[in-house]
C-alpha cells in the first residue's frame, strides 16, 4: 500500500475506532481517527486526508450533516467518503450513492472490503481529477469558437454601418439616427461580450479563495439579485415569483462569481422564452446535498444543438436530455458552477416548461426567513 495515503476514521465506538485505525495502520495506510462529525471537521482544518471512512449513526453531528459540511468547502469536496452502519437498506444505499458517497459498506467490516473499497475510491478520485482537467481543456476550446462569432456579430454592425456613413452623403437625418444607433447598439454588446470574456479568461485557474467565500442563504442571494433586477429595469415584461419554499439553506459561495453567474442564466431564459410565456418563477431547490438556484419559464424553446465542441448540456437525472445552445453566456455559468464544486443543468418538460438550475454544494439551516420576496 501506498504509505503516504492517509484516511480519516470516523465513528463513535471507541473500540471499533481503534479496530479500524489498527487494522488500516498493518495495511500501510496512515490514519487520522475522530468520534463524531464535529471533531473530524476540527482535524480537516489541520490535515487533509486522502480519504475518509466515517459511520453513519453518531452523537453531535452525524454522518450525513459532517459529508454536507465537507462537500460546502471548495478545499474538502472532492475528499472520497466510505459509510458504514449497522443498518443497511437498499434505500440507504440509493441515498448514499445519490449524494456522491464512494462506497458503503455492513459493520461488521471485512478488512479485505475495506482496503478493496479505500483503493477504489482513491481510484476513482484519480479518474475524477483526469476527467476534470479534460473538461477544462475542451471549455477552452469551446470558447474560442464561441469568441469567434460572439465578437464578429456586433462588429460586423459596427463597422457595415460606419462603412455606410463614411461613403453615403445623401443620407438624411433620420438615416443618419438609424445608423448611429446601429453603431452605439453593436458597440454595447461588443463591450458586454468584452466584459464576458475576460470574466471567463479570469475563471480558467480560478481557485475558490476561503477568505472570499461566504456563507450565504440562496433564498437571500436570489432576492437580491431579483430586486437588483427590477430597480434596473432588467427584469423583463413578465411577472416574476420567487417562492419561500426551502429558504432555510445555505451555500459557501464567491458571491461576485454566483450573482453573475445567476445573471447571466436569468438573461438566457429571457432570450429562449417564447411569445406566449406567462410566468418565470425563481426557485431555491434542495437535493441533498446540493441546492440548486433554478429558474422555470411556463413557455421556452431551447435552441438545437450546435457541433459538440461548441455545445454541451446535462439533464438531470430522470429527465428528457434536451439539446441547448451553448453560448457564452452559458459557458460562463458553466465555469462558475465548475469552480464551486457544482453543475449546470437544464430541464424540458413536454417540450414546453423549461427550468435551469444552477447546483451548488449546500448546508442546511434549522431557522426558516420570513422575507417578503421581490
Amino acid at each position: 500500500m501506498n504509505t503516504a495515503t492517509t484516511v480519516l476514521i470516523v465513528e463513535d465506538d471507541s473500540n471499533l475506532n481503534l479496530a479500524l485505525v489498527e487494522t488500516l495502520q498493518a495495511y500501510g495506510y496512515a490514519t487520522l481517527s475522530a468520534y463524531h462529525g464535529r471533531e473530524a471537521l476540527d482535524l480537516l482544518h489541520q490535515q487533509l486526508p486522502d480519504v475518509i471512512v466515517c459511520d453513519v449513526n453518531m452523537p453531535v453531528m452525524d454522518g450525513y450533516t459532517f459529508l454536507q459540511h465537507t462537500r460546502a468547502e471548495p478545499a474538502w469536496r472532492l475528499l472520497p467518503f466510505i459509510f458504514l452502519t449497522a443498518h443497511t437498506t437498499t434505500e440507504d444505499q440509493r441515498r448514499a450513492k445519490a449524494i456522491g458517497i464512494e462506497d458503503y459498506l455492513s459493520k461488521p467490516t471485512d478488512a479485505r472490503d475495506l482496503v478493496a473499497a479505500i483503493e477504489n475510491a482513491l481510484k476513482r478520485r484519480r479518474l475524477m481529477a483526469a476527467e476534470i482537467e479534460r473538461g477544462l481543456d475542451n471549455l477552452r476550446n469551446r470558447i474560442v469558437g464561441l469568441l469567434q462569432h460572439e465578437f464578429r456579430t456586433p462588429l460586423t454592425f459596427i463597422l457595415g454601418y460606419a462603412d455606410l456613413l463614411l461613403n453615403n452623403r445623401a443620407l438624411d437625418a433620420e438615416q443618419l439616427q438609424q445608423a448611429a444607433s446601429a453603431i452605439l447598439d453593436g458597440g454595447r454588446r461588443l463591450q458586454q461580450q468584452i466584459e464576458t470574456f475576460l470574466f471567463m479568461a479570469e475563471l480558467q485557474n480560478h481557485k475558490l479563495d476561503p477568505n472570499v467565500v461566504e456563507l450565504i442563504n440562496a433564498w437571500s442571494l436570489w432576492n437580491d439579485i431579483l430586486r437588483d433586477l427590477a430597480a434596473t429595469d432588467r427584469l423583463g415584461p413578465l411577472p416574476v415569483q420567487l417562492p419561500d419554499d426551502n429558504n432555510a439553506v445555505l451555500v459557501k459561495v464567491e458571491v461576485r462569481l454566483i450573482d453573475a453567474a445567476v445573471r447571466h442564466l436569468y438573461e438566457y431564459v429571457q432570450r429562449v422564452r417564447d411569445a406566449d410565456a406567462t410566468l418565470i418563477e425563481c426557485r431555491v431547490l434542495h437535493h441533498f446535498p446540493y441546492v440548486g438556484l433554478a429558474i422555470c419559464c411556463d413557455h421556452a424553446t431551447l435552441p438545437p444543438l450546435p457541433p459538440a465542441k461548441h455545445g454541451e448540456y446535462v439533464a438531470m437525472p430522470g429527465t428528457a436530455a434536451t439539446a441547448i445552445d451553448m453560448d457564452l453566456g452559458l459557458t460562463l455559468v458553466q465555469s462558475v458552477a465548475h469552480v464551486h464544486g457544482g453543475k449546470l443543468t437544464f430541464e424540458q418538460v413536454e417540450g414546453r416548461a423549461l427550468t435551469c438550475t444552477l447546483w451548488l454544494p449546500g448546508i442546511e439551516t434549522t431557522t426558516p426567513l420570513t422575507r417578503q420576496s421581490a
